[in-house]
């Protein structure tokens, strides 16, 4: 009702969820909500879609995936199907062959194989390597350890660290074989993350 008295403005239904006390819920639960799984009290979290995924490790990492017929640069979300991604990724992460109009063909569940191609796979190693990527860039201006650190934080994960978590990869980067690597290895972890792959 409140979409139609306000002639269908998307503009403000979309303020009206999004400033609504059900959108803005916590992840976190307590004791009396903590099972409740229908009345929407508690947010859930959800893993990123492969698109996604493969779209926000391009964002934080500064580098542009090759996907084959396409235009460079292009976004994962923009591909029409998942077998111009070369590597695999999409398909792998559950992108549909986009057989059928029905989104159920989606898969969104979390698996070894994830894991594993998270860890130590192609697509995310290239990435992060980048000679071109936000590591290299961010070096090459002699930025301090406390200042890379934010800044590959807040490209990761759009938050500043907190003074632990800052305390301990400045403490890291400073040991590393070099401020390029320690950074690198950073922003893998970061990428491997609960905080960066599931939507809280």
């Amino acid at each position: 009702e409140n979409f139609i008295q306000n002639g269908f403005d998307l503009r403000h239904l979309m303020r009206t969820i999004t400033t609504s006390r059900t959108y803005q819920q916590s992840i976190k639960t307590n004791r009396w909500n903590q099972e409740d799984e229908i009345n929407f009290a508690h947010a859930t979290a959800r893993r990123l879609t492969a698109e996604q995924i493969l779209d926000a490790v391009s964002v934080a990492t500064g580098s542009q995936p090759k996907f084959s017929g396409v235009p460079k640069g292009s976004r994962a979300v923009q591909l029409p199907d998942s077998s111009l991604d070369d590597g695999g990724f999409l398909k792998l992460f559950g992108r549909p062959e986009r057989e059928s109009v029905c989104e159920c063909e989606r898969t969104t569940q979390v698996s070894l194989s994830h894991a594993l191609n998270l860890i130590n796979g192609p697509t995310i190693a290239n990435a992060i390597i980048d000679p071109q990527g936000r590591i290299v860039q961010l070096t090459e201006k002699k930025i301090d350890n406390r200042t890379l650190v934010k800044e590959v934080y807040l490209a990761t994960l759009c938050r500043v660290p907190s003074e632990t978590e800052s305390g301990k990869a400045v403490d890291y980067i400073s040991k590393a074989d070099s401020q390029v690597e320690g950074a690198q290895d950073l922003l893998w972890a970061l990428i491997n993350s609960p905080s960066f792959l599931f939507n809280r």
